[in-house]
């Protein structure tokens, strides 16, 4: 509990006390927030900055599970596999971070809770010695981050 809800909470007891119980109906109670975090993950072909349209479907799928939630911040950050040198990497890591930003702003997100960044071939999900590897390397993962208010 902060600073600012316990001191409400005080002046209700206080005003409660005061009027012998009557005004406890009309006191209103202040519902709890719980912070709400959806992890997804874009997949993306070979040196391409298209999401892929199946995980796009679930991309949305995935945020639409989560009811009144009001949504704060949005982070993607885009991958690549190691294949090609490191500073077009980090260029195409970029690119699909944008892309996933353009695609959530398309859907109504507003662009200013979208942050995005580029780590290339630096965090690797899998080996980069085999072409499945290297798929699942090539993606940009994205958190969104809200709150819910829930019943006391």
């Amino acid at each position: 509990m902060n600073e600012q809800t316990f001191q409400r909470t005080a002046l209700i007891v206080v005003l409660c006390a005061a009027s012998g119980g009557a005004m406890a109906a009309a006191a209103a109670v202040e519902p709890a927030i719980d912070k709400v975090s959806v992890r997804s993950t874009a997949h993306f072909d070979f040196d391409r900055a298209a999401i892929r349209p199946d995980d796009q479907s679930r991309i949305l799928a995935e945020v639409a599970t989560m009811t009144n939630v009001t949504w704060q911040t949005v982070t993607a950050v885009g991958h690549t596999d190691s294949v090609g040198p490191t500073d077009y990497n980090r260029q195409l890591a970029d690119r699909r971070a944008q892309a996933v930003k353009a695609f959530l702003v398309g859907k109504g997100l507003d662009p200013t809770m979208i942050q995005t960044g580029a780590k290339a071939a630096e965090m690797p999900v899998s080996s980069n010695d085999t072409a499945t590897g290297r798929s699942r390397n090539r993606r940009t993962e994205i958190v969104f981050q809200g709150v819910r208010a829930s019943r006391p």
